[in-house]
C-alpha cells in the first residue's frame, strides 16, 4: 500500500495528530494513518483559505504599488527577512524597517513610499499606478513538520489545535458513518452529529486572517 505525505503546508505532524486521537502511532495500520493524513492535509488546506494567508516559512517574490504612505502592505506575513526590495530602474531601496510591524507584514519607511505610475488629465495626475517594486522576502512559520534542532517549530500552537480539533471531529463522524448526516433515530436512542466548525475554532481562523492595509 502506497503510503500518502504530508503536503508542505501540513499544520501538524501524524505523529501528534495520531496521539491527539489516543491512536498509538507505533501500531496504526497504514490506512488509518493515510486516512488521518488526507484530513490533515485537508484541514490544512481549508485554514489556509478560509484565512487568506499560508502560513509555512518560505521565500516570496512580489510586485507592489507604492502606498504614497509610510507603510507598504506585503502579502504573507509574520516577516522574518527581507532579502531586497528593487524599484524598476534597477535601483535598491535600503532604508526600511520591518522590526516593529513585519508580524503584520508591514515595512515601514520614514520617507513614505513615493506612487509612481501614468499621468492623465489636465492636472497631469498619476491616475494610473505601476507596480514599480520588486520585494524578495521570508515570511511565515517553522512547521513542525519542519522543525529541527536548530530551527524548532514557531508555529503558533492555537493553529496546530484546531487542525487536531478539525480532524477530530471529522474523523468521527466516518468513523460512526454520520457523513452528510445531522441526526438519526432508532426505536427510542436518538444521535445527533455536530457538523459545524465549534465557535472557538471559527474564531481562532478569524484571528488570523489577512489583514487589509
Amino acid at each position: 500500500m502506497a503510503i500518502k505525505q504530508l503536503r508542505e503546508n501540513a499544520l501538524t505532524t501524524l505523529e501528534d495528530m495520531l496521539e491527539f486521537m489516543g491512536i498509538d502511532p507505533e501500531t496504526a495500520s497504514d490506512p488509518v494513518k493515510n486516512n488521518v493524513t488526507r484530513l490533515i492535509n485537508a484541514a490544512s488546506s481549508y485554514i489556509e483559505a478560509m484565512t487568506g494567508r499560508k502560513f509555512r516559512k518560505q521565500e516570496y517574490t512580489e510586485q507592489h504599488f507604492a502606498s504614497g504612505y509610510q507603510e507598504l502592505c506585503l502579502n504573507q506575513y509574520p516577516i522574518t527577512h527581507i532579502a531586497e526590495i528593487q524599484c524598476d530602474d534597477g535601483s535598491q531601496i535600503t532604508d526600511f524597517d520591518y522590526s516593529c510591524t513585519g508580524e503584520y507584514g508591514v515595512v515601514f519607511r520614514d520617507q513614505g513610499w513615493a506612487v509612481k505610475g501614468y499621468r492623465q488629465g489636465l492636472a497631469d495626475d498619476i491616475r494610473l499606478g505601476s507596480r514599480y517594486l520588486t520585494v524578495t522576502y521570508t515570511a511565515g512559520y517553522v512547521l513542525p513538520k519542519d522543525a529541527t534542532e536548530k530551527e524548532p517549530e514557531t508555529l503558533p500552537y492555537d493553529l496546530q489545535m484546531i487542525v487536531w480539533q478539525i480532524v477530530q471531529q471529522q474523523w468521527s463522524l466516518a468513523k460512526n458513518g454520520a457523513n452528510g448526516l445531522s441526526a438519526f433515530t432508532i426505536s427510542d436512542v436518538s444521535w445527533t452529529f455536530d457538523k459545524e466548525l465549534g465557535s472557538q475554532v471559527q474564531d481562532i481562523i478569524n484571528s488570523y486572517k489577512r489583514v487589509e492595509c
